[in-house]
């Protein structure tokens, strides 16, 4: 008897859980389609082949990815938690007053968040996660944190590149322009600048000129890098000390990566065509970037074995 009725008990929590659920998923899809109509509309251009492989489009995209993989390996801690948060209504809803009252507060918070944001393309796919996490966090309460932080990530890697172009276009363009110049002149090859516009004539005798802005400079792939770090963290943390240094030679490795690119997009153009620099400029970034992070990982990963042999 004692155990039909905990069958029963459970039961009806699964129940309620699933119930719940339809209503976070109902509530969402009502909001989105009311506030944010454009993002159904370009839905079918941003899973299309050059939606999601256009330049600096892919890397968004998989950020988001892995955070959805990360989510989902985390489910149970966050079933975990939503079970909690049914239980406890359920048993003594006026003791647990106070905390349901924080994430009613917070969840609104996020809702009117992501309404008031101004309207952007870059931000669509945040804003509508953004407004179904605050109506999670309503309903489920501390189940929200992990999705919490994983939408904090993936708004780090988007917003990143766009606050560079925002307030430090012209000196992280400089930042790269100048060493470019002084090594490939030290070598002999013909190049001039003035401002963030280069110019140089190719062996065949074309004229070239670019403008190296601040995209080109690499803030995708350092958002990117923000957003990865971050993610082996909450996996695999460092100690504080080696986790600094480890971070350091990250960004230092990111920014040369993007350095290296633009130095063998210029030899591209110089003893091919601008064509071919520019077909060269849309694929160098999916294979320099991965081998790089591939390298960095491993360092990583060596840095952590080592930690945990030696509790350092």
């Amino acid at each position: 008897m004692k155990n039909s009725r905990v069958d029963f008990a459970l039961f009806y929590l699964n129940l309620e859980l699933l119930v719940k659920l339809g209503a976070w998923s109902g509530i969402s899809l009502a909001i989105s389609l009311i506030f944010f109509p454009e993002f159904w509309a370009s839905l079918g251009t941003m899973l299309s082949l050059e939606g999601i492989f256009g330049q600096y489009r892919a890397a968004p995209l998989g950020i988001l990815g892995l955070c959805v993989l990360w989510l989902y390996l985390k489910r149970k801690e966050v079933w975990r938690e939503m079970s909690k948060s049914a239980k406890s209504e359920n048993n003594d809803s006026k003791i647990n007053f106070a905390p349901r009252f924080l994430n009613y507060t917070l969840g609104l918070a996020l809702v009117s968040g992501a309404l008031l944001m101004p309207s952007s393309q870059d931000f669509l796919v945040f804003q509508v996660m953004l407004a179904s996490l605050g109506v999670f966090t309503i309903i489920f309460g501390k189940a929200g944190q992990i999705p919490t932080i994983l939408l904090g990530i993936y708004g780090v890697a988007i917003s990143f590149p766009l606050i560079i172009e925002r307030f430090a276009q012209l000196p992280y363009s400089i930042s790269v322009i100048k060493p470019l110049l002084w090594i490939l002149t030290g070598m002999g090859y013909p190049l001039q600048s003035q401002g963030q516009w280069v110019h140089l004539t190719s062996a065949s005798g074309e004229p070239i000129s670019v403008v190296i802005t601040a995209a080109c400079a690499g803030p995708v792939t350092m958002g990117v890098f923000f957003a990865l770090f971050t993610l082996m963290m909450l996996d695999t943390p460092l100690p504080p000390k080696k986790a600094v240094w480890i971070f350091l030679f990250g960004v230092v490795g990111t920014w040369f990566q993007s350095f290296i690119r633009l130095i063998i997009l210029m030899l591209v153009a110089y003893h091919l065509d601008e064509n071919a620099m520019w077909t060269a400029h849309f694929w160098s970034i999916y294979i320099l970037f991965p081998l790089w992070y591939l390298l960095f990982a491993y360092i990583y990963f060596r840095q952590q074995n080592t930690a945990v042999l030696t509790g350092k």
